[in-house]
């Protein structure tokens, strides 16, 4: 959403300045169709929410958080606070993996290519 209204502000000043963004959202993917926007990082929240649950039913059944499947120490917040975190790998959406999303079921076809012309983009083909 916020990449949306940078996109707006800078088209309101006649400047052409990529932008990137996260979340994949209909509204950024559909951006990223129409090529005002440069990229979305996708981060498919059905596959964080099972891995969540599953993590929460192994600690329920007491395992240790350190014996979780590919667990790492991760510190790299604002404060430097070490944590223990399982990180899953983002996709970056281009024009050129649309289809991850629309294939993966996360966005429809329509949505994404909303206004797009004929032929410009290959998932929306």
């Amino acid at each position: 959403g916020m990449a949306g209204g940078v996109i707006a502000a800078l088209a309101g000043q006649g400047l052409d300045i990529p932008v990137s963004g996260q979340d994949g959202d209909k509204g950024a993917l559909n951006r990223v169709a129409l090529g005002t926007q440069t990229v979305s990082v996708w981060k498919d929240s059905r596959v964080l929410g099972k891995a969540a649950a599953e993590f929460a039913n192994m600690i329920a059944d007491g395992k240790a958080n350190t014996d979780i499947p590919n667990v790492g120490k991760f510190n790299s917040g604002a404060k430097g606070v070490e944590v223990n975190a399982v990180l899953i790998a983002p996709n970056p959406i281009t024009k050129g993996n649309l289809n991850d999303v629309i294939d993966g079921g996360w966005v429809t076809k329509a949505e994404v290519c909303a206004g797009v012309a004929a032929g410009s983009v290959a998932a929306c083909n």
